[in-house]
């Protein structure tokens, strides 16, 4: 009786580690699972962009002594959507242009408080596409208040022919509500061969007024946030005020849609006056 006990318990033993038939393999996370999908379709919609900015500034106040800061020239690299198959793309405009980190900043001089503004002029654009060609670009639209930038590829450039822009979708935009689990996607710098990259998130804050604004733990400035369904959620930016801390957020996918809408009129209204 008592070997028999012990077989019998030792069968539960076996079961109990082994599970019941087909329970080998763990349930994968659904909010991993959503993140492989999305990088296995949207990889190569998040890109890098290149430039040389030539930034210029003037000061104001400081007493009646002129202040002369000499011009800079900066290589700037940053990350941007895909939008379209031509070749449109969007970023955070602080992103491309270091302006933004100086204009209407103070500082204390001998001869009073001195106020800053830079402006950016753009050159030698161009989008890195994932095998590393080099597609050159032009800035169409900026938006400073939005902190959004609108690229164009040129159409007439050798290497726009050899190369195929894979867009993400702005119209089918996900809404989310807070503590709702999202994916961004990115892509690591040239240190790690410019690769593919994916992090998941949960929305923090949401923000009505003055204008809708989502904060995100996993907001990467120029790249797109997806709710786990795949839909594009927003766009990440910087958030900024006067002396305050900047913040990256989103800006929701229907409103960056919006902002794009009125560059590619833009573009084709330069166009047609050529």
């Amino acid at each position: 009786m008592k070997n028999k006990l012990l077989a019998v318990l030792g069968a539960a033993l076996v079961l109990g580690v082994m599970g019941s038939p087909g329970a080998g393999a763990a349930a994968v996370d659904p909010s991993i699972a959503a993140a492989r999908k999305i990088l296995a379709e949207h990889q190569d919609s998040v890109l890098w962009i290149t430039a040389v900015c030539k930034i210029s500034f003037t000061a104001a106040g400081g007493g009646d002594q002129p202040v002369n800061i000499p011009e800079q020239e900066r290589k700037v690299e940053a990350l941007g959507t895909v939008l379209s198959t031509n070749g449109l793309m969007v970023t955070a405009l602080s992103a491309i242009d270091p302006s933004q980190e100086v204009t209407g900043r103070e500082i204390s001089t001998g001869n009073g408080r001195l106020r800053l503004e830079a402006s950016a002029i753009m050159k030698e654009v161009l989008i890195v596409m994932p095998d590393g060609t080099e597609v050159p670009a032009e800035v169409v639209m900026k938006d400073v208040d939005l902190d959004l930038a609108i690229l164009m590829a040129k159409r007439d450039a050798k290497e726009f022919g050899r190369v195929a822009f894979d867009p993400v979708n702005l119209k089918e935009a996900g809404k989310v509500q807070i503590a709702d689990e999202v994916v961004s996607l990115s892509r690591a710098d040239e240190v790690l061969s410019r690769q593919p990259a994916v992090y998941n998130g949960q929305v923090n804050v949401l923000v009505k007024k003055p204008r809708e604004f989502i904060r995100a733990s996993s907001v990467g400035l120029g790249s797109p946030t997806f709710d786990l369904e795949g839909r594009v959620v927003g766009i990440g930016v910087v958030r900024r005020m006067t002396d305050k801390r900047s913040v990256a957020v989103l800006i929701p996918a229907a409103d960056v849609d919006e902002i794009v809408e009125q560059a590619v009129a833009a573009v084709a209204k330069a166009a047609k006056k050529e």
